[in-house]
């Protein structure tokens, strides 16, 4: 008789595992793939050959919008290298070097722009933020009115040259030009139009109360009006980096 040796072996399952079925693949799926692709390929396509413009600057667009703007302006920068004055070159240059802060560089860029036949409405409003960011507020409006000329009324070159205008002390022509941005703010949705209308309408109050305050002659202890809003405070206010913010440049 045979006797079993040890603890038998479990059975062997020899089911075949049933694979998950298939998903169909939708046509939003499919052209997002290609999107995908068409990127790769654009982006090396620029990256081979930099005397390529148009792939240079449809790949730093790709880049720029996947949140890579010192990479799509590397990428720019090395096209440059061999297209030196190509205006499209400097334009998006331009505006990239001003998105990341590098405020000199972005105005020479900006300036070669326009010299080589860039004078759209849009490089003459960053140069124009460039500018003003430098302290040079009449050249930055001078800029500003150029943009105005191809956009009347666009509330972003409104709100940027309102700033520039508080920026020189201009506080009641600046409201009036953000109540000019704020009518047309809709198309934009930027709240910070708005909150620059109500900073500059304080200052406005503030300034008025001032100027209308009778000149004391003689001390009158009794009186406890508040005293005059000093001129520094008002320039602070004006300046106020925390407060002041200018409307990208789209």
């Amino acid at each position: 008789m045979l006797q079993s040796l040890g603890t038998p072996s479990p059975a062997l399952n020899i089911t075949p595992k049933s694979e998950p079925a298939a998903r169909d693949v939708t046509p939003g799926d499919a052209k997002a793939a290609r999107a995908r692709l068409g990127e790769a390929a654009t982006l090396a396509a620029a990256r081979a050959n930099p005397r390529d413009v148009e792939a240079a600057l449809a790949a730093a667009g790709i880049l720029r919008r996947q949140g890579d703007r010192a990479g799509a302006l590397a990428l720019l920068d090395a096209s440059a290298a061999v297209v030196p004055n190509d205006a499209r070159l400097l334009r998006d240059r331009g505006l990239l070097a001003l998105e990341l802060g590098a405020v000199p560089r972005a105005r020479d860029h900006l300036r070669k722009a326009i010299a080589n036949g860039s004078r759209d409405w849009q490089t003459h409003s960053a140069l124009g933020t460039a500018l003003a960011a430098g302290g040079d507020q009449k050249g930055a409006q001078r800029q500003f009115a150029e943009a105005l000329k191809q956009m009347p009324d666009n509330p972003v070159v409104l709100n940027n040259l309102a700033l520039s205008m508080m920026l020189e002390g201009r506080h009641g022509e600046a409201e009036q030009m953000l109540r000019r941005a704020s009518a047309g703010q809709e198309k934009v949705g930027d709240a910070r139009v708005a909150q620059n209308l109500a900073l500059v309408s304080k200052i406005s109050e503030r300034d008025g109360k001032a100027a209308s305050r009778p000149a004391e002659t003689a001390p009158q202890p009794k009186q406890s009006a508040a005293p005059p809003v000093p001129a520094k405070d008002l320039k602070k206010d004006a300046a106020a980096p925390a407060t002041l913010k200018t409307a990208r440049v789209d």
